[in-house]
């Protein structure tokens, strides 16, 4: 008997349509029973995206009998699951590098290695090439791809995306140059990979340290500077009417009981925020702690690992960096700072008044030439929180239900 979590198991009786659902929800034995080659000793559920009637897609760290990890995606599939299970195996028998893929047809239930993912051709590539050491980081089957890339020249980081969907790197290069941002070194279009440098530091949300409001405040003055940067062509407008449907969408497929009270926080929004009328500016996109990078030093002496400070990076590094320049685009630069706002909330920070959550934030922001009206970012940040009010389903949280309820209930007190 499979050993399923109540909410998980819920989830499946209620969509008979997708049979495998249970076993990719707890996959050790469907990685047992289809790939006993792999000697998997542990199996963990990272990452979760479902459409309800049609499939559910998970992405898999798996734990080998040596104490080695890698990364693979378990699929299950319903009405017209054998076309699609068709692919997964022509992708899998052109996987010279990883393991491949295996198939249940009966069930329409599939494994595969990362590297027979077809919508990511990019991550063969990166993992078959002889000259680097290849460290991967984070896997989203069929969307991202991340790993560490170790060279002779030096370390950087390496992303693979659908290479139909690379994000428009040039034009947010070229829009952010000059400030403290990441530096894009390659991008090879046709396999969809993105080679950045490796940004030396500790990530500003692992740090709470007495220093830490100050380097708030100088992420808030950076954000500033993004908000100053003169608009260059490339650069895509955030449809945020599309994004709020899609947040409503995903509450609706795990929890159907909440989407009246989402549905109806997304309408508050909107209507606060007013239909095309709002500010435009250059924005980083999804700006968040996570996305700045504290110079080594700074993050020793802000309450990070003592040892950090010991870190070699480069005399020129900035106090902090931002990183990750996927979504940059044009918005409305309020937005900006509501996705700090959400992300915090989201991770599980308490959910209290925006402008006292953010007053570190703020005051750099503010101090840099930034502009905040109160009501706009409460808005925003009602936005943000619901469009990442399923986050904790998509990372397969142990009590996701309780979670996705609580940042409802926030996106609906925040846009009230």
């Amino acid at each position: 008997m499979l050993d399923v979590a109540p909410a998980d198991d819920r989830l499946a009786a209620a969509d008979p349509a997708v049979p495998g659902l249970r076993e990719v929800l707890s996959p050790l034995p469907l990685v047992h029973r289809l790939a006993p080659g792999w000697r998997v000793a542990h199996a963990r559920v990272a990452y979760l995206r479902y459409k309800p009637g049609t499939s559910l897609v998970a992405g898999l760290v798996l734990t080998d009998d040596d104490g080695a990890t890698s990364f693979a995606q378990a699929l299950a599939l319903g009405p017209g699951a054998r076309a699609k299970l068709a692919k997964v195996e022509h992708a899998g028998r052109a996987d010279h590098v990883g393991r491949g893929a295996v198939l249940d047809e009966r069930r329409g239930l599939a494994l595969a290695d990362a590297t027979a993912d077809r919508h990511l051709p990019g991550v063969r590539r990166v993992l078959g090439a002889a000259d680097a050491v290849v460290t991967p980081l984070v896997y989203k089957p069929a969307r991202r791809w991340v790993a560490r890339q170790d060279r002779a020249g030096g370390r950087e980081l390496v992303k693979v995306h659908q290479p139909a969907g690379l994000p428009a790197l040039d034009a947010a290069t070229r829009a952010l140059t000059g400030l403290p941002v990441v530096g894009v070194t390659r991008v090879r279009r046709r396999r969809g990979i993105v080679t950045t440098a490796w940004v030396p530091g500790t990530p500003l949300d692992r740090l709470d340290g007495p220093g830490a409001d100050a380097l708030w405040a100088r992420a808030g003055g950076v954000l500033a500077e993004v908000h100053r940067r003169p608009r260059v062509e490339g650069l895509a407008r955030v449809d945020r009417a599309a994004d709020l449907a899609a947040a409503v969408g995903a509450v609706r497929a795990v929890t159907p009981a909440l989407a009246p009270g989402a549905r109806a926080a997304a309408e508050r929004v909107r209507g606060t925020l007013g239909g095309g009328e709002e500010p435009l500016a250059v924005v980083h996109g999804d700006f968040s702690a996570d996305q700045v990078v504290v110079r080594p030093d700074l993050a020793a002496a802000a309450g990070g690992d003592p040892a950090a400070g010991a870190e070699p990076h480069a005399a020129a590094q900035p106090e902090v960096t931002v990183v990750d320049l996927d979504r940059v685009g044009l918005d409305d630069p309020v937005a900006d700072l509501a996705s700090w706002y959400g992300a915090l909330v989201a991770s599980g920070a308490e959910a209290g008044d925006p402008e006292r959550v953010l007053a570190p934030l703020l005051s750099g922001y503010g101090a840099a030439g930034g502009v905040v009206e109160p009501g706009r970012l409460h808005a925003h940040c009602a936005a943000a929180v619901l469009q990442r009010a399923t986050e904790p389903f998509r990372r397969h949280l142990p009590d996701w239900p309780a979670r996705v309820a609580h940042l409802v209930a926030v996106a609906e007190e925040l846009s009230a």
